[in-house]
Order: structure tokens, then C-alpha cells, then sequence
């Protein structure tokens, strides 16, 4: 059976699940911590499975606190989605008093120095599937066969992806970066780009004169050096090191909005900061 076959009928299977998973009974309810992270935990639950974020657009993820609407969510969920690695440390005391099935992305995964933004590196997204898979499986069995194929289904669509960024990459000559904090590490080493430093190792804490002017003798000395600055964060010292120092200022998202069209889904938020990358190179 060629490859293009096994596809056509990856695809029917998952259509005709679609159309009969209502018959199965009620739809499972899923807590997502980060909207990348409700994406995910959509594109393999499909019509079985209604996801609620709580992290809204726009607020950072890193210092949150819970609302009592996010507590009612919590309460009405089969399923918790998280991050891990501290990242959302802020749910621990939901989860000592909620009983619910978990979901860690970064779980079982090596972390370069407990580094959490594992989703922003397709790959490492499609090591955690089978285990998304399998926690939906057991709470829905009926469903097991529908959140089976639609995984495998998601897994070749990451890896199509991985090719597709590559391929957009690859010719670049904008192979470094500063980045404002350390979102992009999983990212840069999936694609070949090189991380120079990091500017505000704490998130929202800008570095101090002797740091900030080391980091412009950086950016002087790599002069197609790329500068990532992360939408929601203030931009403020990224703009003051692309006038100090030089460098291609490049605004990225690490977290998508269901609201935009173009960073809708994880597929669509990977791709979207890779076209940032490939603008902002292509106009120095």
C-alpha cells in the first residue's frame, strides 16, 4: 500500500469518527493552561473534546493568577492540560484540591536547564502525542480509536511542518539571535539558529547598565545578529539595543490568539513566526 493510500484512508477514518463520535455520548471537557497547549489537546480531540484556556491573550503566562471563573472551569474539567516545569506552578493548588486526569507537555522530555517552551519546537510536540492519545483514550474509551487516528494524523502534519520551516530557513543569512527571554532556545535549535544570549533572564526584569552594554558590543560584533522581542512583552529594551547596537528587530509570538486567523493553532503560530524571521531577514 503506497504512502498517498494509507493517507486517503488515515483521512476517511478520521472523517467518518467525526461524524459518529456525537452518537457516543456527552463531550469531554478539557482545562489548558497556555493556548498553544488547548491547540494541541484540539487538533487530537477533535469534536469528542471542548477545550477551555485559561490564560487569556495578551497575559503572560509566567504570573498568572487564577480567577474564580478558572476555578468553576477547573471544576467542570475531566482534563487538566499543563506545561510543566514551572511554567504554570500557579494551577498546584487547583490540583491538590481538583482530582483530575493530567496532562504534562513537558513530561518525559530533556529540558536544556528546565527550560518550559517545549511547544515551539514541533518535534518535541509529536513525542508527547501518543501520550496525549493515551490519557483521552482512558477517559473516553469509546473514543479510543478517533483520538488514535486523529494523533497520527496531527504527528504527520507536525512533521510536514518541521520540513516546511526548514526548508524556509535554511537559505537565510540571519542565522543569530538575541532573544528578550528564553522562549525560543527549543525553536532556534529544532532550525539551525544560534542563540548569542538572553536579554532579560528574568521575564520583565530588563539587564543592568554593565549586562546591557556587554549585549551591545554582542550586536555590534554580529551585525545580521536577529532580536527577538515577544508580543505582550513590553518591547522597550529590545528597541533600545536594536538602536545601541544594531541587529534586525523582529516581533515573534510564543503563545497565539484563537482570535487571528493566522495564529489560530499551533500549526498556524510555528509558521507564523517562521515567516517573521524569513520578512525581517529578507529586508536587511
Amino acid at each position: 500500500m503506497t504512502k498517498m493510500v494509507k493517507r486517503a484512508y488515515l483521512v476517511a477514518a478520521i472523517i467518518l469518527l467525526t461524524v459518529i463520535s456525537p452518537l457516543y455520548g456527552e463531550t469531554l471537557k478539557a482545562v489548558a493552561t497556555i493556548y498553544p497547549l488547548a491547540s494541541i489537546v484540539a487538533s487530537v480531540g477533535g469534536e469528542r473534546v471542548k477545550v477551555k484556556t485559561l490564560v487569556p491573550p495578551g497575559a503572560s503566562p509566567h504570573d498568572y493568577e487564577l480567577r474564580p471563573s478558572d476555578l468553576a472551569e477547573i471544576r467542570k474539567a475531566s482534563l487538566l492540560a499543563m506545561v510543566g516545569a514551572h511554567l504554570d506552578q500557579w494551577l498546584d493548588k487547583a490540583l491538590k484540591k481538583e482530582k483530575k486526569a493530567v496532562f504534562i507537555l513537558t513530561q518525559g522530555l530533556v529540558l536544556e536547564e528546565g527550560n518550559p517552551h517545549v511547544w515551539l519546537d514541533p518535534i518535541l510536540v509529536e513525542k508527547r502525542i501518543p501520550a496525549l492519545v493515551d490519557v483521552l483514550s482512558r477517559l473516553d474509551p469509546e473514543g479510543a480509536a478517533y483520538y488514535e487516528a486523529r494523533g497520527k494524523a496531527f504527528m504527520e502534519e507536525l512533521e510536514a511542518l518541521t520540513k516546511r520551516i526548514r526548508k524556509l530557513l535554511a537559505p537565510l543569512p540571519c542565522r543569530e539571535y538575541l532573544a528578550q527571554h528564553g522562549a525560543w532556545l527549543y525553536f532556534g535549535e529544532r532550525f539551525g539558529l544560534t542563540c548569542l544570549g538572553v536579554v532579560e533572564e528574568v521575564p520583565g526584569r530588563e539587564p543592568g547598565p554593565r549586562r546591557f552594554m556587554e549585549l551591545v558590543k554582542l550586536a555590534r560584533s554580529h551585525p545580521r545578529v536577529l532580536l527577538f522581542t515577544d508580543k505582550g512583552e513590553n518591547p522597550r529594551i529590545m528597541e533600545v539595543l536594536a538602536r545601541d547596537g544594531g541587529g534586525i528587530l523582529v516581533q515573534m509570538d510564543p503563545l497565539g490568539d484563537p482570535r487571528d486567523p493566522v495564529r489560530r493553532s499551533l500549526v498556524d503560530l510555528l509558521f507564523y513566526n517562521t515567516w517573521r524571521i524569513v520578512h525581517a531577514c529578507s529586508r536587511h
